[in-house]
C-alpha cells in the first residue's frame, strides 16, 4: 500500500518541487492558495492518487475541513510536510505593523500547529508517522528588517523541537528543515545563485525514506551565503 503524504503550500517553490518528486511513489494530499497553479500542478503529476484543495491556510475552518476531507480520502496519513509560509512584510522592529506581525505568526506558525493537531491523534494511535516542518536559516541567525518573519519562524522552531520530544513516545518522528536562500517565487527578485527548490526537495525525500531512526534537522544553504551561524 502506498503511503500518503500531506504537503501544505504545494503550489510553489519547495512544496511544488516536493510534490513532483514524490508523485510517482506516494499518495498526495495537497493544499495551496492558487486554483490555477494547483490545477497546473495536478495535471503535471499525472495519474497518481492526488487530493487537493485551495484556500488560505490561516482560515481555521477551511483548514479543518481540508484535514477532515483528507482523512476521509485516505486510509492512513503517514507524513505531513508543513511547508506553507511567507515573508509578506519587511520592516524595522520600530516600524512593524502589529496586524502584519499577527498575520505572520498565523501563517508561519499557528496554521502549522493546527495541521499537526489534526493529524497527530491518528498517527499516535498507529504509533507511526512523521512531521516535517519547513523553517528557515533565519532561525540560526538574525538579520535586520526580518523581525516579523524571523520571530514567527523562531516560534515554529520552538514548537518543532518540543514536538520532537513529546512525540517520541508515540513513535512519531519530527524533522526541522532549515533552507537557506532558495530561488523561488517566495522572493521578489530571482537569484539563480540560490538553491534550486528541487535540491531541498531531494533532502526532504531522503528524510521521509529513512528507514531507521529519525532525521531531526536538515540545514542546507547555497555557497553564496556568507552569514553562517
Amino acid at each position: 500500500m502506498k503511503k500518503t503524504i500531506v504537503i501544505t503550500g504545494a503550489t510553489d517553490g519547495i512544496g511544488r518541487a516536493l510534490a513532483v518528486l514524490l508523485a510517482s511513489q506516494y499518495n498526495l494530499a495537497l493544499c495551496g492558495r492558487s486554483e490555477d497553479k494547483m490545477k497546473a500542478l495536478v495535471q503535471e503529476l499525472g495519474e497518481g492518487h492526488v487530493y487537493y484543495e485551495c484556500f488560505d491556510i490561516t482560515d481555521d475552518e477551511k483548514r479543518h475541513e481540508f484535514c477532515e476531507h483528507v482523512k476521509a480520502e485516505f486510509e492512513t496519513i503517514d507524513v505531513v510536510v508543513n511547508n506553507a509560509g511567507a515573508n509578506t512584510k519587511k520592516d524595522k522592529v520600530a516600524d512593524i505593523n502589529l496586524a502584519d506581525l499577527r498575520y505572520m505568526f498565523e501563517l508561519n506558525c499557528v496554521s502549522a500547529v493546527g495541521i499537526i493537531q489534526e493529524f497527530y491523534p491518528e498517527m499516535a494511535k498507529r504509533q507511526s508517522g512523521l512531521f516535517v516542518n519547513i523553517l528557515s536559516t533565519c532561525c540560526l541567525f538574525n538579520n535586520p528588517m526580518a523581525g516579523s518573519y524571523s520571530a514567527a519562524k523562531d516560534a515554529m522552531e520552538g514548537i518543532s523541537k518540543i514536538l520532537l520530544k513529546e512525540a517520541k513516545k508515540d513513535n512519531i518522528g519530527v524533522c526541522s528543515v532549515y533552507p537557506g536562500g532558495v530561488d523561488t517565487n517566495f522572493r521578489a527578485v530571482a537569484n539563480h545563485s540560490y538553491l534550486k527548490p528541487e535540491t531541498v526537495a531531494k533532502m526532504i525525500k531522503a528524510c521521509i525514506e529513512n528507514e531507521e531512526g529519525c532525521v531531526h534537522d536538515i540545514v542546507i544553504r547555497p555557497f553564496i551565503e556568507e552569514n553562517l551561524a
